[in-house]
């Protein structure tokens, strides 16, 4: 009998054990799936930075002005820009992301045409650090520089605090409702992020031989 109680507890302790053993490795395989998930994010928004710099720098090197240069470069970073903030989307009745989506791509085929010939403006959340979502912060913002030379033009382009938008960051406001801001102006945000707090730079620079000094004059 004894025999029989010390084999059934002798299990008991197995299947515990085993129990916990499961659930450690499920936690350090979701951990590695998320972290997974942030690189193939950077990855992505390095993508975009780079392409937006070479388009940049092909507008440049053909003789476009400044400010259309960079609605060129804006428009060609938008697949890691995040959501459109104008025209306005947001609605707080709309739950659906994928409802959102459908009607920010409606308006995209029309919109984007006229904001690079200088018609209209557009602009998504990490273009400037404004949210779509007045409840949501954003600390992304794209720097755009270009430069000139007599054999070639440059484009630089810079996504500032490039973070993963997985986290539940609110903006924090005072007492009278008005949004707080950090010493560098931008919205002050409380959250959870996985792995990176502040996000990082990524950086995108293209230069092309500059055509536009052959047939165009000051």
């Amino acid at each position: 009998m004894n025999r029989l109680l010390t084999g059934h507890r002798h299990r008991r302790n197995e299947h515990g054990a085993a129990m916990v053993e499961a659930l450690l490795s499920y936690f350090v395989l979701f951990l590695v799936l998320f972290g997974m998930l942030h690189i193939f994010y950077f990855f992505a928004g390095q993508f975009f930075a780079d392409y937006a710099a070479l388009r940049g720098a092909r507008s440049r090197a053909v003789g476009f002005a400044d400010y259309l240069v960079k609605r060129e470069s804006r428009v060609n970073a938008i697949g890691g820009s995040g959501l459109m903030v104008y025209p306005g989307l947001h609605n707080a009745d709309i739950d659906e992301k994928s409802e959102y989506a459908a009607d920010q791509f409606t308006q995209e085929k029309t919109l984007i045409q006229r904001y690079r010939s200088g018609m209209t403006w557009l602009e998504y959340e990490f273009w400037y650090g404004n949210s779509a979502n007045p409840n949501h912060g954003v600390t992304t913002h794209l720097d755009l520089s270009v430069s000139d030379s007599d054999r070639e033009s440059k484009m630089t382009t810079v996504f500032r605090n490039y973070s993963m938008p997985m986290s539940s960051a609110r903006v924090e406001k005072d007492g009278n409702g008005n949004i707080l801001r950090d010493s560098d102006g931008n919205p002050s945000t409380k959250g959870f992020r996985l792995f990176f707090r502040r996000g990082i730079d990524l950086k995108g620079s293209a230069s092309l031989a500059n055509h536009a000094k052959v047939y165009l004059e000051d």
